[in-house]
């Protein structure tokens, strides 16, 4: 067996590079150059060990992403303005795309790099960066739902219930009412120590001021954080801001918070992703969206869901929005969201015209984890109103064509006007979730029974400021938790009654004279 030939000494009084021991390795660093630049995507070759979202610096600083790797080309988002040239040099950064995060960021509008938009000056944030590409947590790390969100909207607290960590899509025609709803929403949890995070995703710059404006007036800056772009902005930018606005969403999640994520408009940030996946040679597929579009929307609202303590405790309930066409909701984009989420709303043009608000179709609207979190008078309740409200549409139809009608079918319909009137609520107009059942079980008690829509529009207000500020809210609610259906709920208002009676009289003469 043969032995290596020993190696002569280096003189002693020869240095190494930088003055580093012969045994530790020479440091080195990765430098590719651009081949190839398309508008804000630019084609690298070089970067041999480059990972997929690392961030990329050119000798200007200029800032980009990795979006694609080929064989021997690097494919780079650039995020920053900047004039790239052939030839220009790359340098790795060996860090993912990341931003700070913080309670800094509460009533501040910033843009996807944590920049921001409002004019309020610079946010200074000690804590470590956070990665935005996060895959969503394990079912190990999550909880059973069981805890109601509560809107302030009857309609949608009562008929089509969204819990806390669910993921509810919201969809319609454009000026369907779908904005107003959000904003309400928002708005609604003062007080409820619930962090919102609403993500604008390339809409027009007005849209923008005016979300920007309601919640400034009405003090919901001050538990939200709003990431912004407009249709002016880069695409690359417009791509990033539902991944932003998520790990946004998840750092106030793993503190024990309960969060509200509104990811407005997906179908904007689609079209935009289809459009960077064009122009980086993807084959396109259906409509040319390529072919992981589902699986980008799905990891973002993957990453919604109630989480064990262990995991921070808190939830996140995803509230992510779809504009679409002429009542069109089978089309390729609303069908995918459809079978990544939990439920949807679905928002009329129509009847946001005839005056209702909000103006969801219950009908086609549907929430498959909500209702486990009402309790039994609830949800007897809730079946009781969509059977009334069908078969008053159904006998509505048939009174049309002019035949004899019955008692019976006149009762019905009197009685679907006045759940109508109910359901119909103005903005910024919050009513608890206990006030909600109070007046829909209303309408099956003799209360109302001699009374019709007009009486209900007309001291709808007087019942429900009673109710909020005079009735014992809390201790009934115990009674009602008891309750094993809605026939014991209903019988149980009867005790009421005479003061309902008292204080609407009150009104009536105060309207005469």
């Amino acid at each position: 067996m043969s032995t290596p030939q020993s190696q002569p000494a280096p003189p002693a009084n020869q240095q190494t590079p930088a003055n580093v021991p012969p045994s530790a390795p020479t440091p080195t660093e990765e430098i590719g150059y651009a081949v190839s630049i398309k508008n804000y995507i630019v084609w690298v070759n070089g970067l041999p060990n480059i990972r997929l979202n690392e961030i990329v610096t050119t000798g200007d600083n200029a800032k980009g992403v990795v979006i694609s790797i080929a064989e021997d080309l690097v494919g780079v988002l650039m995020l920053d303005e900047a004039a790239i040239k052939p030839k220009q040099d790359f340098k790795r950064t060996q860090q993912q795309l990341s931003i700070k995060v913080g309670t800094q960021l509460l009533g501040r509008m910033i843009n996807p790099l944590s920049q921001p938009l409002d004019g309020k000056g610079m946010i200074t944030i000690k804590d470590e960066p956070v990665t935005i590409e996060q895959a969503p947590r394990s079912i190990k790390s999550r909880e059973r739902i069981t805890d109601q969100f509560e809107t302030g909207l009857s309609l949608v607290d009562m008929l089509v219930p969204v819990a806390k960590g669910q993921r509810e899509l919201v969809l319609g025609d454009a000026h369907s009412g779908k904005t107003g709803f959000l904003l309400d929403t928002v708005i609604n949890q003062r007080g409820r120590k619930i962090i919102c995070v609403y993500a604008v995703i390339g809409k027009p710059i007005n849209e923008i001021s005016n979300v920007v404006k309601a919640l400034e007036a009405n003090k919901a800056m001050e538990y939200t954080v709003v990431v912004s772009t407009s249709s002016s902005d880069k695409p690359p930018l417009i791509y990033l801001t539902p991944s932003v606005a998520t790990t946004i969403a998840e750092y106030f999640q793993k503190r024990g918070n309960d969060v509200l994520m509104v990811l407005d408009d997906m179908g904007i940030h689609a079209k935009f992703y289809r459009e960077i996946s064009l122009s980086l040679g993807r084959p396109p597929g259906r409509e040319s969206y390529p072919g992981d579009i589902f699986y980008q929307h799905a990891k973002l609202i993957e990453r919604a869901g109630r989480f064990k303590k262990e995991y921070g405790g808190g939830s996140i309930t995803a509230l992510p929005v779809i504009e679409t066409n002429l009542d069109d909701f089978s089309s390729f984009m609303t069908t995918n969201l459809m079978g990544m989420t939990d439920g949807h709303l679905l928002f009329s043009a129509t009847r946001y015209h005839q005056g209702y608000r909000p103006s969801v179709d219950i009908s086609l609207s549907v929430s498959r984890v909500g209702r486990q979190t009402q309790n039994l008078a609830q949800k007897g309740l809730a079946d009781r109103i969509k059977a009334l409200l069908s078969e008053a549409n159904r006998l509505a139809a048939y009174s049309r064509l002019g035949s004899e009608i019955s008692p019976q079918t006149l009762f019905t319909l009197k009685q679907g006007k006045q759940m109508e009137a109910i359901l119909k609520q103005l903005p910024l107009n919050k009513i608890p979730i206990l006030v909600q059942m109070i007046l829909m079980g209303l309408i099956f008690t003799p209360f109302l029974q001699q009374k019709d829509e007009k009486f209900v529009e007309e001291n709808k207000n007087t019942i429900v400021q009673y109710l909020t500020n005079k009735f014992n809210l809390s201790n009934y609610a115990k009674t009602v938790a008891t309750f094993k259906d809605d026939e014991q709920f209903i019988n149980s208002l009867s005790s009421l009654i005479p003061e309902l009676e008292k204080i609407t009289n009150a009104q009536v003469q105060a309207q005469v004279k």
